[in-house]
């Protein structure tokens, strides 16, 4: 119970950070998908889920610059908790934070298109 409230309030701090968690990144991510990997506590496993889904809607815009380096990782994990995962609430958890990837990705493909023109005035 210690553990997932201590990645609880990580999850709230990490969505919080903003750039500030650029150093940290690789550190938080291998903890992360470690304990998604070989917990065997489900809940633990949800908390290390959970967190993830945290960062990527704190950072939202700002995923690709502050988590570039390990956004494959983090995918490869979620992938892994929707593929082989035999807790229905983690799989939802890793679901939910995949769409939430998907939607930062598309906005860095295809951003919105800016429609507006410079009318200038000649003398």
């Amino acid at each position: 119970m210690v553990r997932v409230s201590s990645l609880s309030n990580l999850g709230e701090l990490c969505q919080r950070l903003d750039y500030a968690l650029g150093p940290l990144a690789q550190e938080v991510s291998s903890c992360l998908t470690a304990l998604i990997k070989t917990e065997k506590e489900a809940e633990v496993r949800r908390a290390a889920v959970h967190v993830i889904t945290l960062l990527l809607q704190g950072l939202s815009d700002k995923t690709s610059q502050v988590l570039g380096d390990v956004l494959l990782d983090l995918y490869r994990a979620l992938k892994w908790v929707v593929g082989s995962d035999p807790d229905d609430t983690a799989v939802l958890h890793a679901q939910l934070a995949l769409e939430e990837l998907s939607d930062v990705t598309r906005k860095l493909l295809f951003p919105e298109p800016k429609l507006e023109k410079k009318i200038v005035v000649l003398p």
